[in-house]
């Protein structure tokens, strides 16, 4: 255990609390609450957040929506960046403690909306001195995906890959790698007013999807472009609609569902597409990729995604930086206008 003799007994962060009401603001569904500090675990550290942002997998969560049944009471927040203050996880732990770390929260228990958070050792990732808090809290959930997808889809042999709802920071950061490596994207967007700013982005071709030809026009870029992966972060209708215009034995990677459906499982295909026309459809969630990676795998992926930072290949844009007490309204901005940037949570402000 650290030999630090200013730990702290109590937190504060934002729990969740359940309602059945889907028509309730995000705000409505946390609350501010003080507690004691957990007691860790063989294997856990304690980190002071610094910062914690706002991601559409935390909101889905506050609907009870999430792949994670919704503990009421608990913290809520995926993801963050803190310094280990206190460890109980052997040598890698005690290397940890006093270390800045990109932190993703451990399942089952409390999030990183809070002062301070608990999580497996293994789930911290020392991060460099040239990334600002903001920017460190955003490295594991939504750049870390863009990364390992992309790779997907070039071990897919894919020359070109067709992202939804691309102008969120994941499909942002796709663009961005995909570029780096050569391939080409085609993105879609709902709003007229992300097509000019993913074209500066790099994106090969920007279809609106609200256009009235939409459908032949992905379905022509795909045939041009030879795009065989489709990054899907909104499922329902969106998968079957858009492998509909791809090639036959393209593959849908479903890794969201930004969807705005009350079906618990929001997920449509079109089976005479699967049998005929060989489509495969197979999902991506960070949480399993790093709890199956070995450590040396999850290192190698940490230190690849933070020297893109470096070299600019991605950013996080930011809307706000915020203390509890001006969070949940801007939480419910986030909700509604994810393309303006994310939210962060700084608790100690």
């Amino acid at each position: 255990m650290s030999s630090l003799t200013s730990l702290p007994t109590i937190n504060t962060g934002f729990s969740l609390v359940l309602n059945d009401d889907q028509s309730l603001p995000s705000s409505a569904r946390i609350a501010l609450l003080e507690k004691p500090v957990a007691k860790l675990r063989k294997g856990q550290v304690l980190v002071k957040m610094l910062a914690s942002p706002v991601n559409p997998s935390d909101l889905v969560y506050l609907l009870g929506k999430y792949g994670l049944a919704p503990n009421n009471g608990a913290y809520v927040g995926f993801e963050g960046c803190g310094v280990v203050v206190d460890a109980n996880a052997g040598l890698y732990g005690k290397w940890l403690v006093g270390k800045r770390v990109a932190v993703s929260a451990q399942p089952g228990i409390d999030g990183v909306w809070a002062k301070y958070a608990v999580t497996k050792a293994n789930f911290c990732l020392p991060v460099r001195q040239s990334l600002s808090d903001e920017q460190a809290a955003t490295i594991i959930v939504n750049p870390c995906t863009s990364v390992c997808m992309v790779d997907r889809a070039i071990a897919l042999k894919a020359k070109a890959m067709v992202i939804n709802a691309a102008a969120s920071q994941v499909g942002k950061g796709v663009i961005r790698y995909a570029n780096m490596l050569g391939l080409k994207t085609i993105a879609t967007v709902r709003s007229e007013s992300n097509v000019e700013v993913l074209q500066k982005l790099g994106a090969t071709q920007v279809l609106l999807t609200t256009a009235d030809d939409f459908q032949e026009e992905l379905k022509q870029a795909c045939h041009d472009l030879h795009a065989t992966v489709l990054l899907d972060a909104v499922a329902a209708e969106d998968t079957p609609r858009m492998l509909k215009a791809m090639p036959n034995n393209s593959t849908a990677i479903v890794y969201g569902r930004l969807t705005e459906t009350f079906d618990p499982v929001g997920g449509l295909f079109s089976v005479a597409d699967v049998i005929f026309r060989n489509i495969k459809i197979e999902g991506f969630w960070l949480a399993k990729y790093i709890g199956d990676a070995n450590p040396w795998q999850v290192i190698s992926l940490s230190r690849k995604v933070q020297k893109l930072f470096e070299q600019g290949i991605f950013h996080t844009d930011i809307y706000a930086s915020v203390n509890f007490e001006d969070f949940p309204k801007a939480l419910d901005h986030y909700a509604k206008h994810k393309s303006d940037g994310k939210v962060i949570l700084k608790p100690h402000d």
